[in-house]
């Protein structure tokens, strides 16, 4: 059971070192964003939600470090009293064999010296005093005085002391008894005395050598010390464990309450940072920067106010008549800008004609297309040329 304090200590301290970090995460979780939002940031602060909290953490610390102090009491004392307690669980032979034996001087010898006389005659006093003091309570408890009628005769006389007259009569009463009393309790202190000298003489001369019997005596209440210690410390070993369940139960109940707060508070955070956060995209927009100096035109190529401005978009082309469809090709059959033979031209063309190198094949490198029938549609426009100039972003 000794063992177990250490373990179920350190538990409740866990439990409470924990309940103490979360309280402290949210702490600075609120005042980081309350630093960063300023007056916008309008929930309570958690310093002021958590002074219960913490007031009640510092409670229960207070009670782990008393229950520190007392576990320490509980080990100290087990240390005191280990090797006593070892022997007493080791068996009667382990535990006789531990005890000195005693000197050789016993018996009839021991029986009659003069101080076992001396030790007797002791207790025979003592016998006596205890029959005086018998006799002593009977007077005591027959005694009795009639304070009636000294009253009354007093009174016919016109003056009374009410406390000098029952002095005096309780005194002629009890007086005797009261001396009797002191004398018998005087006696028996110096009868005490007397009867301690005398044991521990005739202890010695029993023993036979006196450091024998020392340690003898002292292996003895060694052994009755440590029986003690043990129910002793038994009893507060129980109350040791049922102390750090039901504190262990508590904080865990503590640490929930912090867990349902920080929760809690993790939400309402969410929800205003949300607010926040929307508030912020709904407000106005500042001023556009400036366009970088690289989308700018190349210097001395007109005046700044060209610059700015776009370039006009050319019109739309206009759609050519529907032509009949050609051989099945990757490219249109008259694409706008290229030239177009005129009307009178025959089979000689009117452009000159230029002489390839020998060899030479531009579609070499591309791939076959394969021949397919595809369905005759109409020749649509050309597509606009991908030359236009580009807007300033």
């Amino acid at each position: 059971m000794i063992r177990e304090l250490p373990e179920l200590l350190q538990r409740n301290r866990d439990i409470l070192d924990e309940a103490d970090r979360m309280l402290n995460e949210e702490l600075q979780s609120d005042e980081q964003l309350r630093q960063q939002f300023k007056e916008r940031w309008t929930r309570t602060p958690s310093a002021k939600l958590t002074e219960t909290f913490r007031t009640n953490a510092a409670k229960y610390r207070e009670i782990i470090n008393n229950a520190v102090n007392a576990d320490g009491t509980v080990q100290e004392k087990y240390g005191k009293h280990k090797r006593g307690m070892e022997l007493l669980s080791e068996g009667p032979t382990v535990m006789a064999a531990s005890v000195p034996v005693a000197g050789p001087v016993s018996g009839s010898a021991a029986h009659n010296s003069s101080t076992a006389g001396k030790l007797r005659g002791l207790m025979e006093k003592v016998e006596t005093l205890k029959a005086e003091r018998d006799a002593i309570e009977c007077e005591l408890k027959c005694a009795s005085s009639d304070m009636k009628e000294k009253f009354i005769s007093a009174l016919s006389d016109g003056t009374i002391n009410e406390q000098a007259l029952s002095v005096e009569t309780l005194g002629r009463a009890y007086g005797p008894l009261q001396k009797q009393v002191n004398e018998s309790l005087m006696r028996q202190s110096s009868l005490l005395e007397e009867i301690q000298v005398a044991n521990t003489e005739f202890c010695n001369e029993k023993s036979g050598a006196g450091g024998m019997a020392e340690r003898r005596e002292s292996v003895l209440k060694e052994l009755a010390a440590a029986h003690d210690a043990f129910f002793e410390l038994q009893n507060n070993l129980k109350e040791g464990n049922k102390f750090y369940n039901d504190l262990t139960q508590l904080l865990l109940t503590f640490q929930n309450k912090i867990s349902d707060y920080c929760f809690a508070r993790k939400t309402e955070k969410e929800e205003l940072m949300k607010d926040l956060t929307r508030d912020l995209s709904h407000g106005p927009v500042g001023v556009l920067p400036n366009a970088p100096a690289h989308h700018s035109s190349a210097p001395g190529t007109g005046s700044t106010e060209a610059k700015k401005q776009p370039p006009p978009r050319p019109p739309p082309p206009t759609a050519a008549p529907a032509a009949p469809a050609g051989p099945n090709l990757p490219y249109p059959m008259q694409p706008q800008g290229m030239p177009v033979p005129y009307a009178g031209a025959g089979t000689t063309a009117p452009y000159p004609t230029y002489a390839l190198p020998p060899g030479y094949n531009p579609y070499h490198t591309l791939p076959a297309y394969p021949h397919q029938a595809y369905p005759q549609y109409h020749q649509y426009p050309p597509q606009y040329p991908g030359n236009y100039p580009s807007y300033p972003p």
